[in-house]
Order: structure tokens, then sequence, then C-alpha cells
């Protein structure tokens, strides 16, 4: 058996190779003595990988390039790794079904996006899972295609996506752009509609990825190939309809039994065979070039001010770009 690997994860349904592979003892059937861990938030995955309390973690590119670029406190090695999953993301907006049907109903989304917001009395509240995520990206890019200001029309919060069901109904946000299973949850909570996504805004995007730390990939070069390998066979079987059910069992148990204490119908609903209301997400561990994976994400990251030119130079010796 190989020296232990900590991998960071979130309760989020994009999580499942790395809950599969750890379940049916696929890790271990390659060697490896992998320890997933379940962060409160995606600030808890950068802090674990820059201070040591993680070896890895599945992430979104842009908090892993920030996180590498020295955003959490200090500089530390972080490179492209393993694709894992694509698409998935949903903005959902307070509302049950006559908002819904107003929404859907007037072709102007400008204009209905101001007939939602007057329902509120107030500037609304979006939340997203981090600022440096393909959330907030995607949110932004989905404001702006309806000539909605996002700093003056809307203020933009972020907290981790196990929380924004609870906000929702609290009333402390009215909409979100957040991963799978949540806007699905929203929905069949009626709480909330979907007007847009992943698939409508950047169709088939990479959304997570497995980072490791350089200090772990360099000490361990063949168990990392092997984790490849095992998390692409367990990518493999979360995508096939015939292991819907046990995916979301495994998914929805609680945390003490191994699993992420999500809710099991909101997961069937984004899994290959389930009744779409919402985004469905795929697993899919082809590697591409960075530019294909993403190109995307660092102009828009550089149109926000995150990225300098010098740090352009610093990601592309990394792999980036």
């Amino acid at each position: 058996m190989s020296s232990l690997c900590r991998i960071g994860v979130l309760q989020l349904a994009d999580s499942a190779p790395v809950l599969v592979a750890h379940a049916r003892d696929i890790f271990s059937r390659y060697g490896l003595n992998i320890q997933p861990v379940v962060m409160p938030s995606w600030a808890n995955v950068a802090d674990g990988l820059v201070w040591n309390g993680l070896d890895g973690a599945l992430m979104f590119p842009p908090l892993a390039i920030m996180t590498a670029l020295g955003q959490r406190g200090r500089a530390i090695g972080l490179r492209p790794g393993l694709p894992v999953s694509r698409g998935g993301n949903s903005i959902v907006l307070r509302g049950q079904a006559a908002a819904q049907s107003a929404w859907i109903s007037e072709p102007d989304k400008k204009k209905a996006f101001h007939t939602w917001q007057s329902s509120l009395n107030r500037k609304p509240r979006l939340a997203v899972v981090h600022l440096y995520s393909t959330h907030y990206l995607i949110l932004t890019r989905f404001l702006k295609k309806i000539s909605v200001c996002r700093n003056t029309e809307t203020d933009i919060v972020v907290m981790p996506p196990a929380r924004m069901i609870e906000a929702l109904l609290g009333g402390e946000i009215d909409g979100f752009c957040a991963g799978p299973p949540w806007g699905a949850d929203a929905q069949l909570r009626h709480l909330a509609f979907a007007v847009s996504g992943s698939a409508a805004t950047v169709p088939d995007h990479l959304e997570k990825m497995l980072i490791l730390t350089d200090q772990w990939k360099m000490r361990y070069p063949d168990e990392t190939k092997r984790l490849y390998s095992a998390l692409s066979e367990a990518a493999i079987l979360c995508n096939q309809s015939e292991n819907s059910a046990s995916v979301a069992a495994l998914l929805s148990a609680k945390q003490e039994n191994n699993g992420l204490n999500l809710p099991e119908k909101a997961v069937r609903s984004v899994l290959s065979d389930g009744k779409n209301i919402t985004e469905t997400m795929s697993f899919n561990t082809h590697i591409q070039t960075p530019e294909l994976s993403f190109g995307w994400m660092i102009r828009d990251m550089l149109r926000e001010g995150w990225l300098t030119p010098d740090d352009l130079t610093k990601l592309s010796a990394l792999g980036w770009c």
C-alpha cells in the first residue's frame, strides 16, 4: 500500500468518482491509500493545499490557478491535473410556478429579471460558492447576456454550496449559481426556478479537476499515475445509468457512513438517467489542451482583473496556458 493521499472534496454530486472509488475499493485495488476529506468550504480546500492539510483536491480550475499564484498566503506549485467533471452548474432565482411562468413567457430577459426583482422590493442577493470560481464567471456571463449590471443591480455574496438551500429558505439570498445537486434541490423543494447554467453559458465546460500538490506528485510519481487510472475507472462507473441509484444512495449517506449527506432525489435528477429538471453533469477524464480546458476561464479572469501579464507567464510555466 502506498503512502496516504488526503483528497479534499465538498458536498457536491461531482465528488462522486472519489467517493465511488473509495467505497468500491477501486483505490485499494490500485494499491493506493486515499483518504477523502469532506471540507466545509472552498476556502478551506485552498488553505488545506497551501498549508499541508491536504495532498490534493477535487476543485474548479480558477481557484487552483489563484491558489497557485499565492492568493491564500503563499504561492504553491499547483498544475493542471486529471479532468473529472463537466458542466452541471445551475443559476436559480427565488420563486415558484407563477414566477417561473412569468420568466419563461417574457422574451426580453432583462425585463423578466426586473419584473422578478420588483417582487423583492430590493436589490437581489445572489450567491456563488467562491469568488474565484467557474460559478462566479458563469453568473457574470449570464447577467451580462441579459444586460443586467452585476455591480449595480445585484449584490453577490459567497457561501458554501451546501448552505445555499438554508439561506434561500431563510431569505438570506434570492438566488444562486452552484454545482449539482443544489440547483436541482431548490427546484424540487419549489423554492426557486432555473434561468440558466453551464449548458446555456459555456456548454460542456470543464468543471472539476483532481489537483495534486507538486510536493506529493514529485514524491510519488507512480502513485499519481495509478490514482489517475483509479479515478478514470470510477468516472466511467458514475456515468453509467445502471449505477445511478447506487451512486445517489452513496452520496446521500451520512458523512459518518462515508457519504456526503446530499439530497438523494436531487442527486438522481442530475445523473445520467435522472428526469432532468436542471443541469446534468457528466464525468470525463479525457485530457485536452490548456486552451480548450481553461482558455475561456483565463480570458474572463483577465477581464475581472484577477490576472496580470506577469501572472500569465507564471501560469504558462505551470501548464495552465
